[in-house]
């Protein structure tokens, strides 16, 4: 088949790490522990409030507002405007999405024009370069920086950071966005407050938007805090 059917913004991001893994598990008869395959059930009374939701109230079962379900915004912004400290609107601050996929691919296509740069702190998550440029934007990388090596010293994932002006570098009047994972996937840095404060200035100062990934954020160990940049009161909150 000569005519090109697959769009031309696709080329170079066909490839998908899971999917190569997982094929790559099947084919070796190996053990895959590059996702998570849950082997519990679930609660039992997440179980009676699903019987309940589809047996209950039968308009549950209706179409609903699109940004979502007008209760269940209220509770999500109630419960995060409390771990933000902020009152948050529930029906401007708050979207409801298939997933964080959804949420993030629906950030970068609403948000990122063609040409715009988009900051991407390495190691990151795989689909945010794939997504950038889906929407027409150009990845900029800025990679965490790991200490010195010392003999027979332990290194911790909070150990590698940001060089502060390598970063501000990478703000250009082109730049649109920044994209932050904290706790970071694959390295598993918490972020520093020191360190959100920085990202938050620079956005400020250049009109930047910064996309949190936060999916991670109650798998924190030991004495770190996880710390979301929506609660520096560097103007990072939501409009």
């Amino acid at each position: 088949m000569s005519k090109q059917f697959q769009a031309r913004r696709l080329e170079g991001i066909d490839q998908n790490p899971w999917v190569e893994f997982v094929q790559l598990a099947n084919e070796s008869e190996a053990v895959n522990l590059g996702q998570g395959f849950p082997d519990f059930a679930p609660p039992e009374f997440t179980v009676e409030a699903f019987k309940h939701a589809v047996s209950g109230n039968i308009m549950l079962n209706q179409y609903t507002r699109g940004f979502g379900h007008p209760p269940l915004v209220k509770i999500l912004a109630q419960f995060f405007g409390k771990l933000l400290e902020q009152d948050l609107d529930p029906l401007k601050n708050v979207l409801v999405t298939v997933g964080a996929y959804g949420a993030l691919f629906s950030a970068f296509q609403a948000l990122v024009d063609e040409g715009d740069e988009v900051i991407l702190i390495e190691p990151y998550f795989d689909c945010y370069e794939p997504m950038t440029k889906m929407a027409g934007g150009c990845p900029v990388f800025v990679p965490l920086q790991p200490p010195p090596a010392h003999d027979g010293q332990l290194m911790s994932s909070g150990d590698w950071q940001l060089d502060p002006a390598e970063l501000a570098r990478k703000f250009t009047p082109r730049t649109k966005a920044i994209v932050i994972n904290s706790p970071n996937n694959p390295l598993g840095k918490v972020f520093s407050r020191a360190e959100l404060e920085l990202i938050a200035e620079l956005c400020k100062k250049h009109n930047v938007l910064c996309f949190s990934d936060e999916v991670y954020q109650w798998l924190v160990y030991d004495e770190e805090k996880h710390i979301s940049i929506g609660m520096l009161s560097l103007g990072m909150a939501p409009p």
